[in-house]
């Protein structure tokens, strides 16, 4: 039901994006942009244990790094969508407090494709706000424990679905070239271990730079 739900969210998203762009196209005026961008940051996991599993479970902070391209369509000054597909490594490392005392560290490789709309206020130098739906998918997962490696991807949901924010500070260089600072934070509601009784989320913060070159 919420997979649905969220589907339907996206699905109404894109369908604005591409009536925006056709009744732009016939009006015969332009004002898209696009770019690139690089990150750094770390990803955890947020822990709820059930009644009885999951209590001597918890999650180390890891590392998250990766970069990608985007498009972005104003529609007015301060207001617009942006959509783009990056690429992110990220670990992290799952800890049992029992007698065991196992750690198990998680490798993931993974695409996330971001569908944000923008609030922008400024020109020269512009402050934008960057807000909604982010898709996550881990195509490539490795588990790792006592020197033994084993592709882990059968294990986790490697499709995630969450949201995102982004505060970005933007420069102008010139006419339509733009550089870009920006903290950046995402939220997955999926849970990550597949057939568990306890729940984990996956949240990311990372601090992003870029360049935007305007077509307007």
């Amino acid at each position: 039901m919420i997979f649905q739900k969220f589907l339907l969210i996206v699905t109404c998203v894109i369908v604005v994006f591409i009536s925006s762009t056709l009744a732009i196209a016939q009006n015969n005026y332009s004002n898209y942009s696009f770019g690139f961008s690089l990150s750094g940051g770390a990803d955890d996991v947020w822990h709820k244990s059930g009644k009885d599993d999951g209590k001597d479970i918890t999650w180390n902070q890891g590392i998250m790094a990766g970069g990608g391209l985007f498009f972005e369509n104003m529609f007015t000054d301060s207001f617009g969508i942006h959509a783009g597909i990056n690429y992110s490594y990220l670990e992290s490392e799952l800890v049992f407090d029992d007698s065991t005392d196992e750690k198990i560290q998680l490798k993931n490789h993974a695409v996330i494709i971001p569908l944000y709309l923008i609030t922008s206020f400024g020109n020269k130098i512009r402050f934008d706000i960057l807000y909604g739906l982010s898709y996550m998918h881990i195509f490539h997962n490795t588990m790792s424990s006592k020197n033994q490696n084993t592709d882990g991807i059968r294990f986790i949901n490697y499709n995630q679905f969450g949201a995102g924010l982004m505060l970005r500070l933007v420069f102008a260089l010139n006419r339509f070239t733009y550089f870009y600072i920006a903290p950046h934070g995402q939220f997955y509601f999926t849970n990550v271990i597949e057939d568990t009784s306890w729940r984990d989320y996956i949240y990311t913060y990372q601090l992003e730079i870029g360049m935007i070159f305007k077509t307007f």
